[in-house]
Order: C-alpha cells, then sequence, then structure tokens
C-alpha cells in the first residue's frame, strides 16, 4: 500500500463514501442528519464513526460500526476520544478537529492506534460534515485500519497517534480553516520511518 496516506482520495471505498456524501447535497449544501439514510451508506456500516464535539476538548461518538467497536472494545458515547490521543500530539490534534467542526470542511488522515491487547495499527479516515438535528455540525466518518506494524505488551488503555498523526483538509464549499496549512504531518517526522512501518506490516 502506498505509505502516502492522501492516495485514498483515489480509493473506489473512499471516493464511493464521498460520492454517497455527496448526493445528498442540495445545492451545495451540507446535508442534514435526517438525509443520510442507512441503506445508502450500508456498504461503509461495519467502518462508519459520527463524531460530535462536545466542548473543544471533548470528542464524543454517536455512532460506531461494528468493525470499529471491534477493534477498540467499547461502543457509545462515554468516551472522549481525544483524551485516548498522545500527548505529544494532544494540541495538534484539538486543533483539527475543532477546525473541521467549525470552518466546517472534510478531511483526510492517518494515524496509529496502540489497541488493548498491544496491536498497533495504522489507520485512514474520511471525515464528512453532516447537519445535526440542532444545527450543530457532526463528522460522518469511514475508518479503515491498515499495517499492523508492531504489537507490544497489552495495556488497559487506547493510545492514538503515538507513531502516526497525519491529516488533511478539504474544501467542500466553505473554505478552509484559517491560518493553517492544508495538509499538516505532526507524526512521523521522518517519512522514512511511515514506509518502515508500512513495510513491517
Amino acid at each position: 500500500m502506498n505509505s502516502d496516506f492522501t492516495s485514498l482520495l483515489e480509493d473506489p471505498f473512499f471516493s464511493a463514501f464521498f460520492q454517497a456524501w455527496d448526493d445528498l447535497r442540495a445545492n451545495g449544501k451540507i446535508p442534514h442528519r435526517s438525509d443520510v439514510k442507512l441503506q445508502d451508506f450500508a456498504p461503509f456500516a461495519a467502518d462508519l464513526l459520527m463524531y460530535e464535539l462536545h466542548s473543544p476538548t471533548d470528542l464524543r461518538s454517536r455512532l460506531i460500526g461494528s468493525s470499529v467497536v471491534e477493534r477498540v472494545k467499547f461502543q457509545g458515547s462515554d468516551i472522549n476520544w481525544l483524551d485516548l490521543v498522545c500527548p505529544s500530539v494532544r494540541d495538534a490534534g484539538e486543533l483539527w478537529w475543532n477546525s473541521l467542526f467549525s470552518t466546517p470542511c472534510a478531511g483526510v488522515m492517518q494515524f496509529s492506534t496502540r489497541f488493548l491487547n498491544g496491536t498497533n495499527r495504522l489507520a485512514r479516515a474520511m471525515l464528512l460534515p453532516i447537519i445535526g438535528p440542532d444545527g450543530q455540525t457532526l463528522l460522518l466518518t469511514l475508518n479503515k485500519a491498515t499495517a499492523v506494524f508492531r504489537v507490544d505488551d497489552a495495556s488497559d488503555t487506547i493510545l492514538i497517534s503515538a507513531d502516526c498523526f497525519q491529516t488533511l483538509y478539504i474544501d467542500v464549499g466553505f473554505g478552509l480553516p484559517a491560518g493553517q496549512p492544508a495538509r499538516i504531518d505532526s507524526k512521523p517526522a521522518d517519512p522514512e520511518v511511515l514506509t518502515s512501518l508500512y513495510e513491517k506490516g
């Protein structure tokens, strides 16, 4: 697999997800949650998440697909995902998520996760804005795990983005976050490290 995560923009699975979302747009507007029907996203259901931002430091999920639940071993809205982010990239993570919600815009990202059993995997995700019932922005997200690159000791907590955190904002008609580059490579600093992770997987 190409270690450049932006290649997912040409991936047929992610492209079909984007098209399903885009088909719901009326006159270029962001789709409403009530327009998102399960049958339209059935091919992606196992890998879907729907995020909502409770505060600048509190990110929750309203929906978690079965494949994601199997990996993370929890479901429901009682987990603040930002609390699971590696401290060294927590600030960058908060800025990324808050900017997606506030602009609003779409994005793609690549990140690492150390799961409870000690397995470390890379994952790629596409995040698309929708409007919730109270007018707030939600993010409908397709998340696909890729390579297993390391196995550590089991842990009682998940750790996100300790090895990799790369993001790209995508303009869907409302501009991009002000004062930020479109692409941010927080980790790893050396691209050869990422190539090595894929080779190990």
